[in-house]
């Protein structure tokens, strides 16, 4: 059997051409190389992994087991504060009232090329009718002229037909995004950079989203019935992806000069399988790596292990899975076209492309030119804070990590301390004890006996510990205060209540303001390194394969989640000042109060459609009035009693 399978080896090892398999195994030393380069900042990782479960490092375990029976106990500071800052920046980016994007035209608009011409047409029949002659032949200067005449009327319709594609490109990013729960996988990225100080997604690939349904469809005899069909549909793909499994340029500080990426794929077997069915695969050589090694090829990395152990999942062996590895970046055109890449004729081949490969156990069972417009890495990661001439992010854990670690030191001795002064400490000369009694059964009016000695020698001598509990809770409060400093996430944020604090709610809205504006810098990296990547993936993807003619033209992505959402909350303190100034009727005389309202039900997140009323109505309400004043004249005049019926439009009539 092993000679067969050899047999098989060797002859299907063959389909794989010779320069392909130089080609992995040079992309395979390259990611041992990158993946060589990021262990520090793995370690790192695990410790913040630790520190927001309340686990300690194991060094620091087995410091505490040398110890003896000492405290262990984790005080859990970080979680809340990762907590406290996931929940703010999910709340400020996913609003129900307003989205975390734009889609606007730009302040110029291209004028259509088709729309251009036909400008041209229009000056051209004008000069000619205004001179008298049939054509304008010998009349560009005029012609020229005119269309300068025209451009500002060809502009501002291109303007509006821009503004309604800008409309009809944000439904269908906005349908394209819940399609592909895309809010969902956004927030388990922030949570991962919330702790790891970095969170990535993939967008800007194509997927095919296969679907079953049921049609109607008529037979030969003119009888119709149901069938089952397989609905096939391109869609983008928006996908998130743990940082662990991403592995960049080790010399790059931002994706921009990342000269490639690999991501590292553990797949099931079924898993495997079903990548032969996807475009461009060499399922010939999948096959092969299937039979050939039937247990997998996954090589468990040391952070695998380690996260496991975390989460409490024991080692059970063998994972039966392989490892496929997926890298973006430059591939020198020669290695292209030997792999049958077409490139082009013209095409200079000893420059480098942007592509996209894919490899098992060292082959290439996958390489293609870069689908993705606009980006050479269809990956964004974004960091929670930005760290200079660093490309991965720092995390709250890592902001507090000196001060959860000096809490935990503080609150270890605190607890030891109390246990030890909880009660005293004895000293027995055993020599002066009577046979048979017990020192360490103590209680309560407990009586020793003892036999000869000096009198004045006591046989049992009580000492009492000193508490210091005072400044070991000192040292607690000072570096609590600490944490809430370094990362700028005060502890009135996630419901820590002081003496101090301003508890009436337009003081809990300022100063929750106040720690949004702290946020600022936060979502601002996600609007830079996410949000506008991301969306303007989408925007390309719509201009390149959507369907809808209207949603094209000349727009640009606007980010919105630090100019728009964080804004909003100080909008609303200060539309609310504002409307406190207008005491006098004077000033109230100058001010649009409607719109004013509006203004501030729209910062609160309030429809002021449901509560303000409409301007029909405020006319119909005036208009009854002076209609009922008219009537309480006439009948004055005449000495009538007024009939309010009639300026009541005979409602209590009908009543």
């Amino acid at each position: 059997m092993e000679e067969f399978i050899e047999e098989e080896s060797e002859g299907e090892g063959e389909v794989q051409d010779v320069e392909l398999a130089n080609l992995g195994a040079r992309l395979k030393n390259l990611y041992t190389e990158y993946k060589d380069a990021r262990r520090d900042i793995e370690d790192e990782w695990l410790m913040d992994l630790r520190q927001y479960n309340g686990q300690y490092d194991p060094d620091v375990i087995a410091r505490l087991d040398a110890q003896g029976a000492r405290s262990k106990v984790f005080v859990g500071l970080t979680r809340t504060k990762v907590m406290a800052a996931y929940s703010r920046i999910v709340d400020l980016m996913f609003q129900a009232s307003d989205t975390y994007f734009g889609i606007k035209p730009t302040p110029r608009p291209t004028i259509d090329p088709l729309r251009a011409m036909e400008m041209r047409q229009q000056a051209t029949q004008e000069v000619a009718e205004a001179s008298g002659l049939m054509s304008a032949d010998g009349m560009s200067d005029l012609v020229a002229q005119r269309m300068e005449e025209l451009e500002p009327m060809f502009l501002d319709a291109e303007k509006e037909i821009a503004g309604e594609a800008a409309k009809e490109m944000t439904v269908d990013i906005l349908d394209q995004l819940i399609e592909a729960n895309a809010d969902q996988k956004i927030k388990s990225a922030i949570m991962e950079s919330c702790i790891f100080g970095s969170g990535a997604i993939k967008s800007g690939t194509v997927s095919i989203d296969r679907s079953q349904s049921y049609s109607r469809i008529m037979d030969e005899q003119g009888n119709s019935g149901y069938a089952l069909a397989m609905i096939e549909k391109v869609t983008p793909d928006i996908e998130s992806v743990s940082i662990f499994d991403l592995y960049p340029d080790p010399y790059c500080t931002n994706l921009k000069d990342c000269d490639g990426l690999f991501r590292r794929h553990i797949l099931t077997k079924r898993q495997l399988r079903d990548l032969k069915d996807l475009p461009g695969f060499d399922s010939d050589s999948i096959e092969h790596i299937i039979k050939t090694q039937r247990k997998g090829d996954h090589t468990e990395e040391t952070h695998e292990r380690t996260r496991r152990e975390i989460s409490g999942i024991n080692d059970q062996g063998e994972s039966r899975r392989y490892e496929v590895l997926e890298y973006w970046g430059c591939i020198d055109g020669q290695d292209l076209v030997d792999h049958g890449v077409e490139l082009g004729e013209d095409v200079d081949i000893t420059q480098q492309f942007d592509s996209n490969v894919w490899l098992l156990s060292g082959r290439v069972i996958k390489i293609q030119l870069n689908p993705v417009m606009g980006y050479k890495i269809p990956y964004q990661i974004f960091p929670y804070e930005r760290s200079p001439h660093q490309f991965w992010g720092t995390g709250v854990p890592k902001m507090m990590r000196d001060s959860q670690s000096t809490m935990n030191a503080a609150t270890r001795i605190y607890l030891d301390n109390m246990a030890l002064s909880s009660g005293p400490m004895l000293e027995v000369n055993a020599d002066l004890l009577a046979a048979g009694e017990d020192p360490t059964d103590i209680h309560p009016w407990r009586v020793f006996l003892r036999e000869g000695g000096d009198g004045a020698m006591p046989a049992v001598r009580f000492f009492q510990p000193i508490a210091n509990a005072n400044g070991l809770t000192s040292i607690i409060d000072i570096f609590r205060r600490f944490a809430d400093e370094t990362t700028s996430l005060p502890s009135y944020t996630h419901g820590e209540q002081t003496k101090s604090l301003n508890k009436t709610a337009t003081g809990i809205s300022m100063l929750m303001g106040a720690a949004n504006v702290a946020l600022k810098s936060t979502i601002k990296n996600l609007d830079d390194f996410l949000v506008r990547p991301m969306i303007e993936s989408l925007f390309h993807f719509n201009m390149q394969y959507g369907t809808n003619e209207k949603a094209k033209g000349d727009l640009k992505v606007v980010a919105r989640g630090s100019t728009a959402l964080i804004q909003k909350e100080v909008q609303s303190q200060r539309l609310l000042q504002f409307m406190s100034l207008l005491g006098s009727p004077e000033d109230q005389m100058l001010v649009n109060r409607p719109q004013l309202l509006k203004q501030i039900a729209e910062s609160m997140d309030i429809d002021p459609e449901a509560f303000m009323k409409s301007e029909e109505e405020i006319n119909a309400e005036i208009q009854q009035a002076q209609q009922q004043q008219q009537m309480l004249l006439a009948a004055s005049q005449g000495d009538q009693p007024p009939n309010l019926d009639a300026g009541m439009g005979g409602v209590n009539a009908v009543m």
